[in-house]
């Protein structure tokens, strides 16, 4: 049976709290960081990266800056991260993000603010069964999910995108709730111990396996509740 024709129908863009969340979600944990797309809007540069593709909408994360870069550059330091726009990949100690300019958006990628088609949303019962979500896809050497954290009333949610099968449309945001803003830019998780499951600003230790935390200006608007 030929595959349906799909056609991009305009791009949902989700802005992240700041440079700091951009730069984890694009160069930590990856294989190889995302590729960034920079261009005017309002008079600043917005960087952004597609992290998903859902419906025929690819999924854009960004942050607008005063000005921009060849590169996005990111570490972990211990404790910390460091994240800046460089004007070289000079640095062994730092992962590049490209930064590729665009001239001009198709109009096809316009951003729109209502959408049809929302992921449907599972509730799971704590951290850990969410890390069990986050973290299958390491058992097909991937990269494990990246967690979206956002506000949602009065809690903030903690979630990941994930497909059950090769198919978009059968694409579901798994998530829990949580009372207060997540601590960190890291949750650890261990198969031989569940319980040591925590937010971690580190991603060092032995013995345990990190997903990265995203925390989003606002809430995403292709989740329903």
């Amino acid at each position: 049976m030929p595959k349906k024709d799909k056609r991009i129908g305009g791009a949902c863009f989700v802005s992240v709290k700041n440079i700091v969340e951009l730069g984890r979600l694009a160069c930590a944990l990856e294989r190889a960081p995302f590729p960034l797309f920079s261009f005017k809007v309002d008079g600043r540069y917005r960087i952004a990266a597609q992290a998903d593709l859902f419906m025929g909408v690819p999924i854009f994360y960004y942050h607008d800056l005063e000005k921009e870069g060849e590169f996005l550059a990111y570490r972990n330091l211990g404790e910390g991260e460091e994240v800046q726009l460089v004007e070289a990949a000079t640095s062994p100690s730092y992962i590049y993000a490209p930064v590729i300019r665009v001239a001009k958006i198709p109009e096809a990628l316009s951003k729109k603010e209502k959408f049809e088609d929302l992921f449907m949303s599972i509730e799971v019962e704590n951290l850990a069964s969410l890390l069990k979500v986050g973290t299958y896809k390491m058992l097909f050497e991937e990269p494990p999910l990246p967690l979206f954290a956002f506000e949602n009333g009065s809690k903030w949610v903690l979630g990941t995108f994930t497909r059950i099968d090769e198919y978009e449309e059968a694409s579901m945001f798994f998530y829990t709730k949580m009372g207060e803003e997540p601590p960190a830019g890291f949750v650890r998780y261990s198969p031989s111990s569940v319980q040591s499951t925590g937010f971690s600003k580190r991603t060092d230790e032995h013995g345990f396996v990190y997903v990265k935390v995203i925390k989003l200006a606002e809430k995403h608007p292709l989740v329903q509740f």
